[in-house]
């Protein structure tokens, strides 16, 4: 048994990088079925939000049935459950599909036997569902291999998009469990959850490897691999270069563009790289002329089989050359800061507050919680000396304008 499984497609919505690499809103949906035929899949899984938008329906059509007329002359079944982004137009595809067979529709489970194994689906009734799915799940003892699907919102309690927890999947009795809503792919903690990601980077916050999970059960008694298959022809990256004290724009640039070759000798495909800058440097080198030109993306090097683009957009975590010491031998607010900084139990201090302030700012009911909190005290030391520095450095400018 071989299974190709993917979510988050969002046919009809154009890569933001579509432009450069003539990419359409179903670019990504002709990769999948090739890889299904190629790979010579019993089945293709689509884990939700196949399309974009519950409106869409020209746009999207003639790509799908194109794609399904192609997977049924393969003799590749195509399994589904509808997400929020597409609960109502999957069902309605579905009627003119019958290859097509979306399972859990109008939010109730749903299980179909398929070759010896067992689908478990659930499907989005409507756009929102505040509600938890498993608060309707009952648990079976089946005796076939079992895989689940379901588009949801792991771990956000307070979400709309069908909340879960990861202790309703560890005692769920399914064998395997395939996720959409989450476009980053993954293996959740150490059940066996996967999220499928979204099959191309649909924008530049979805960085790394994107693509499919090809699942395969030697003997229907277990899934013996879960292998991930890229499909996109382009990665987004964040490229980290550390700057040594640099003293003109010209030395800042020179160090960027030796960092980046580096990745010409690795790259397999088309990168859009977003930098992050560390180090020591004056922050007035790095303005908005650092990286010029009036495009989002700036062409840079030719690799084999593409190219790498520089995001003209960048982060930054530098700090200023600030001679601590000597500051430190002076008098006045920019000196007892110094001082602080230089003192690593005054520093540490400041690390707890600021740990403590983040973990309030999560907690507050205003905001759900998009990233993970601080992940250790070194990386919260590391940002409190950071935004120490930068308050000692506006310190000492303002010192040197009233000179």
């Amino acid at each position: 048994m071989k299974l190709l499984i993917t979510a988050d497609i969002h046919m009809g919505r154009i890569p933001s990088v579509g432009g450069l690499l003539n990419l359409s809103g179903t670019s990504a949906w002709k990769k999948i079925v090739d890889s299904a035929i190629e790979h010579e899949v019993d089945a293709l899984i689509l884990v939700g939000d196949v399309v974009d938008d519950n409106e869409l329906w020209f746009s999207v059509y003639g790509h799908i049935l194109d794609g399904l007329n192609r997977l049924e002359e393969a003799g590749i079944r195509v399994f589904g459950v509808a997400g929020n982004h597409d609960s109502s137009v999957f069902a309605r595809l579905s009627v003119d599909f019958p290859f097509l067979t979306i399972l859990g529709q109008g939010g109730n489970w749903e299980r179909v036997e398929f070759n010896g194994i067992e689908l478990a689906g659930w499907s989005f009734p409507k756009e929102t569902v505040a509600q938890n799915p498993f608060d309707q799940f009952t648990k079976t003892d089946s005796s076939k291999l079992t895989l689940g699907l379901l588009h949801t919102d792991l771990g956000g309690s307070q979400s709309k998009y069908a909340p879960t927890k990861i202790e309703d999947f560890q005692t769920s009795g399914i064998d395997l469990w395939m996720l959409g809503h989450i476009h980053k792919p993954g293996k959740i903690d150490s059940a066996e959850v996967y999220y499928c990601g979204s099959p191309f980077g649909l924008d530049r916050n979805e960085t790394g490897v994107h693509g499919c999970w090809l699942v395969t059960s030697d003997r229907l008694t277990r899934w013996d691999r879960i292998e991930q298959v890229e499909l996109a022809p382009y990665r987004f990256e964040t490229f980290t270069v550390e700057l040594a004290n640099e003293e003109s724009r010209r030395e800042v640039r020179q160090t960027i563009t030796r960092e980046l070759q580096k990745l010409t000798r690795t790259a397999d495909r088309t990168l859009f790289v977003r930098l992050k800058l560390t180090g020591v440097v004056n922050r007035s080198l790095l303005d908005e002329n650092l990286l010029e030109g009036d495009e989002r993306y700036i062409e840079l090097f030719a690799i084999q089989n593409g190219t790498i683009y520089l995001d003209r957009i960048y982060d930054q975590e530098t700090t200023p050359p600030l001679d601590l010491e000597e500051i430190a031998q002076g008098s006045g607010p920019a000196a007892l800061l110094a001082r602080r900084i230089l003192d690593p139990d005054s520093l540490n201090r400041l690390a707890k507050t600021y740990s403590e302030l983040e973990k309030a700012s999560y907690r507050s009911g205003a905001y759900q919680q998009l990233v993970p909190e601080t992940e250790c005290e070194e990386e919260a030391l590391k940002i409190a000396k950071e935004q120490a520095l930068l308050v000692l450095q506006s310190l000492m400018n303002q010192v040197e304008s009233e000179r």
